[in-house]
């Protein structure tokens, strides 16, 4: 084989895994920036999605969303988010687009999801029992969802969403 065709090939290929690796990153990064509708390490929770709405992917206009960038690095967080009917998930997204985990309103065992988020850095010190949910990376997204089943029902699940809360544990 020539040696400009084995050149070729070596470069695809280093190419091929450069994009496997960076790309994911680079994708999550855009997205916590576009997520970032509060500080960090706090609940956002944007009007009901439209047609133009894109700062979740895909977005669903039966469903009110709350984000949170949340960064552990130094100390983990403890996040609380009371549940309303018909349902109520929360997932979170490792640095690299991975969902490290999900938790909906049938799995809670209470009336709340209480967690705490740690990362690879987060000092481990003062957990005890707590519900601890482990984060590949020490940044990344945690995403709730709540089924919106009418319009007049918004108003009381926004409600219920703004007493979502995130602090440092």
């Amino acid at each position: 084989m020539k040696r400009w065709v084995v050149g070729i090939l070596l470069g695809a290929v280093a190419i091929h895994f450069a994009a496997v690796a960076a790309l994911p990153s680079a994708i999550m990064s855009r997205a916590m920036r576009g997520m970032r509708l509060a500080a960090e390490n706090e609940f956002a929770h944007p009007p009901l999605a439209t047609a133009a709405s894109r700062w979740v992917v895909r977005p669903s206009p039966d469903l009110a969303y709350s984000s949170l960038v949340f960064d552990v690095s130094a100390r983990a967080l403890e996040v609380t988010v009371p549940l309303s009917a018909p349902y109520t998930s929360l997932s979170g997204f490792a640095a690299n687009t991975d969902n490290f985990f999900a938790i909906n309103d049938r799995s809670a065992g209470a009336s709340e999801i209480t967690v705490v988020i740690v990362g690879p850095g987060t000092p481990r010190g003062a957990l005890g029992g707590e519900r601890v949910v482990e984060s590949p990376s020490n940044r990344g997204i945690l995403l709730v969802r709540r089924v919106v089943p009418s319009p007049t029902a918004f108003a009381e699940i926004d409600r219920v969403r703004r007493r979502a809360s995130a602090r440092p544990h």
